[in-house]
Formats: C-alpha cells, structure tokens, sequence
C-alpha cells in the first residue's frame, strides 16, 4: 500500500505528460481485479488522475488550504479499505498495522495537485497519510522506507520551514527543481513536492 502512495508522489514530481504515462506506474503495483475502481474526472490544473472511491477523511482532506499561489488546490481522499483495493496491499504494510494495533479501517489518505501556469512541468503535489494510533517516528520510518522502494531519494535534511520541522531533498527523478518535503504530526504524514516557497504557504495552516 506504501509503495503504491510513494508511487503517486514520484509521478507527481515528474512533468504532466510524464505522470500521464502508463508505463510510469510503479512495477509493484498489482492492480486488484474487484472492485474496479474508475478514476474521478481529473480537477482544472490537476498533474494526474486521482481516484474516486467513497467519502474517504474529508476532515484530513480538508486541512489543505483551498489555494495556493492563487491557484486552486483541490484535495481528494480515500479510506484505507478504498485506497488498498485501489492498489493492493504488502505484507511489510500489513506487519507495520499490527504493530501499532491498527486496522485498514484506521488508514486515510489524501491527494491534491495543481499546476503552476509558469512551470506546467513541475507541478505542485500534496498529500497525507494517517494511521489512528501510529506514532510519528514510525511513519516517516514507514514512508520514508517505501518511497527508497518507489525511487531511491536519500539525502533527506532536517530543515525549518514557516516554523514546522520537516525533512526535505531534491526531487527523485531529477526531472524538476522541486523539492520534497516531509512533515509529521502526531498520527499524520504529509508529504508535499514543490518550491519551499509553495509549501510554506501549506504548511502554514497544518496542525
């Protein structure tokens, strides 16, 4: 389930055409035949198709500020039993759930991107993942470990950005001069991809 987040993470990191290729998806994904889920209408500047299944956390979803830079940012969100029939599980995630007494039914996620009218190929992603229960350093352990799965990134520093500690390093596919950035609080994770200018104006408004 990690592998298949970082994996939207990367292709978001990429340029507009690149994150719409097929063959980018990451090759441990293996679809799930049932349910087929069918992707939602793609938002109004949006880099990549986010799926549609159910109601999800709309308050995670809704911790994003609704623009960004001027442009809209729009956030969708999926359950942990939505988002693990949307991409499948691992037993490595499975054991991690165990081990913090959690269930998929404790798992939410949230996606959002909007593209920069003067960059289009390096658009602006955001996202998080919650895990009732899960302590802070096990989640960036977690994440952190599943995206060296994705597209070995490494190089991670700690950084201060308006006033929140986060981890940060350069785009992993080196296709951009983005960065990304990690940031944890309590049993949340957001994971953010552009200029630290773009993510100080979010992080500004997360608990």
């Amino acid at each position: 389930m990690l592998v298949v987040l970082t994996g939207l993470l990367v292709a978001a990191c990429s340029s507009e055409d690149a994150s719409a290729t097929p063959s980018e998806a990451p090759p441990t994904v293996q679809p799930t035949p049932e349910p087929t889920p069918q992707p939602s209408e793609e938002p109004s500047g949006s880099g990549f198709a986010l799926p549609s299944l159910g109601e999800g956390d709309p308050e995670l979803a809704g911790r994003f500020p609704d623009t960004v830079g001027g442009q809209p940012l729009e956030v969708q969100s999926l359950s942990g039993d939505a988002f693990a029939a949307f991409g499948g599980t691992d037993p490595t995630f499975e054991a991690f759930l165990e081990s913090v007494g959690a269930e998929l039914s404790d798992v939410s996620v949230a996606f959002g991107a909007v593209s920069i009218p003067d960059d289009p190929t390096a658009p602006l992603s955001v996202g998080a993942f919650r895990v009732l229960g899960a302590s802070e350093d096990l989640l960036e352990e977690q994440f952190i470990g599943a995206l060296d799965e994705t597209a070995p990134v490494g190089g991670f520093e700690t950084a201060t950005v308006a006033g929140k500690d986060v981890l940060t390093t350069a785009d992993p596919t080196g296709t951009t001069d983005n960065q990304v950035f990690i940031y944890t609080q309590d049993d949340t994770l957001y994971f953010l991809t552009g200029t630290e200018e773009q993510v100080a104006e979010i992080l500004e408004v997360l608990p």
